[in-house]
């Protein structure tokens, strides 16, 4: 299967069963169940909403991002259960005004983490359309979407290889710090801020773009779907992703993405 016939693939969304994410109608929402490993551990209900940068689906495991975050969450011994709305392709503006996100946001389901993917460029490039969208549109549902003591987790974006209009990724970079700071500060609801983006430069700088982001030069590879997904558990769960589980990864790359998610997250 070519690369973008694996890129449309992941946009696609349905109920998963277990560690297996099935192929299905772009734009619809997908829950995935809670698994009969857990023991120990907290239970979490978690609404990601986003386009292909969650959604592209490694070669490893199958699991795109939020679906490999349940996997890492179930072999760690708690419960993630995981509510999907993700396109390709679209803006958080355009899941809205398509109606993508309306049931998920309605408030018959509530939860305890909604993560929020903005579109790769648009923070870095327009934030004031990040943060109409953000707050204007998606943060009059928080009451009645999130649990008592719910947050939001905005997530923070890499730059891409190609940084136009920016004259070098660094200053892409240092853009997305910039408007991310202020987004979050933007927003009253209680939060916190992936910083994907961090942990992604910190692996950069040692071992170039290719290390983590596909031929493309925009979406993640099989290597920081994995970065993605411990840095996601380790803001869900509060915790270090050390102790995670390689999975498809060799050790000594999953350990080494393990202690930058780790850094990233202060743990």
């Amino acid at each position: 299967m070519s690369y973008r016939r694996r890129l449309l693939a992941a946009a696609t969304i349905v109920a998963a069963v277990l560690w297996v994410t099935p192929h299905v109608s772009a734009g619809s929402t997908r829950q995935l169940g809670a698994g009969s490993r857990v023991t120990v551990g907290t239970s979490l209900d978690v609404l990601f909403v986003g386009n292909s940068l969650l959604g592209t689906v490694n070669h490893g495991s199958g699991e795109d991002t939020p679906a490999l975050v349940r996997h890492l969450a179930s072999a760690a011994g708690r419960t993630l259960n995981v509510t999907e709305v993700i396109h390709s392709g679209y803006t958080l503006r355009q899941t809205w005004d398509d109606g993508l996100v309306a049931t998920a946001l309605g408030g018959t389901r509530r939860y305890d983490f909604i993560v929020l993917q903005e579109y790769s460029t648009l923070l870095a490039i327009n934030p004031a359309a990040a943060t109409s969208t953000l707050l204007h549109t998606y943060a009059p549902t928080f009451p009645r979407a999130l649990k008592p003591g719910g947050r939001v987790v905005l997530f923070k974006n890499w730059a891409l290889v190609d940084p136009s209009p920016f004259p070098s990724r660094a200053a892409a970079t240092a853009a997305i710090d910039t408007n991310a700071a202020a987004l979050s500060a933007a927003l009253t609801t209680p939060h916190l801020l992936a910083p994907i983006g961090d942990a992604f430069e910190t692996l950069i700088a040692v071992h170039g773009t290719s290390f983590l982001i596909a031929p493309d030069g925009k979406h993640p590879n099989d290597t920081a779907i994995y970065l993605d997904a411990v840095t996601l558990y380790a803001v869900l769960f509060g915790e270090s992703p050390s102790h995670l589980p390689d999975l498809y990864l060799p050790a000594v790359t999953a350990a080494t993405v393990r202690s930058a998610a780790a850094t990233a997250t202060g743990h």
